[in-house]
């Protein structure tokens, strides 16, 4: 009578050893599926930015913003090819191009960390901010953008404003017949970046 006890234990002892074995795979599998789930890009963001002068202001405009949000690490990294930037005019352009040393530095680059979580559950556009290093013509300064993301049927549509002073990245500020574009410069990203 011990012995069957005996085996009757042993198989409850090697079904559970079965079943937690079953569970941890499963719980892993499904965590690797929810961490990949969590990574959104985009390739054909929208990002400009305006400078203004006294009596004048201008725009600049390209729709090849391409990066990636990783939220389950919270990494964020952006990537603007430089010559893709175009202001309408052909000549500000190449001024513009040889400001920001296109041919030494071809993309102004943001790479960060988000400081606040997304909540996937809620369904409605939420503000988080990221820290990170903005390159510009081969300066880096780090900075904190506010970020509104809004799910929507394709992704996630994300929203950034913010300005800053060009000379902060060793720029000289260009000028028009002797009238000198206003150091600070506002920036605008628009894009909807797509589960991966």
């Amino acid at each position: 009578m011990n012995k069957f006890i005996t085996v009757e234990s042993d198989r409850d002892l090697c079904l559970s050893r079965n079943l937690i074995i079953l569970l941890s795979t499963l719980l892993l599998l499904l965590s690797s599926n929810v961490s990949s789930a969590q990574v959104y890009t985009t390739k054909e963001g929208i990002a400009n930015f305006k400078a203004k002068m006294s009596f004048n202001s201008y725009t600049g405009v390209s729709d090849r913003l391409n990066g990636t949000i990783n939220f389950a690490t919270g990494e964020v990294a952006f990537r603007l090819p430089v010559k893709s930037i175009k202001t309408g005019k052909d000549k500000r352009d190449e001024h513009m191009y040889e400001l920001l040393k296109l041919q030494k530095y071809p993309d102004v680059v943001f790479e960060g960390k988000l400081i606040d979580d997304f909540d996937f559950d809620k369904k409605a556009k939420q503000t988080v901010k990221v820290k990170g290093d903005f390159t510009l013509a081969g300066s880096t300064r780090q900075i904190t953008v506010p970020l509104d993301l809004d799910p929507v049927s394709k992704g996630i549509q994300l929203n950034a404003t913010w300005s800053l002073l060009i000379t902060d990245y060793g720029l000289e500020r260009p000028s028009l017949a002797f009238i000198k574009v206003n150091d600070k410069h506002d920036l605008m990203v628009v894009a909807v970046l797509k589960e991966k």
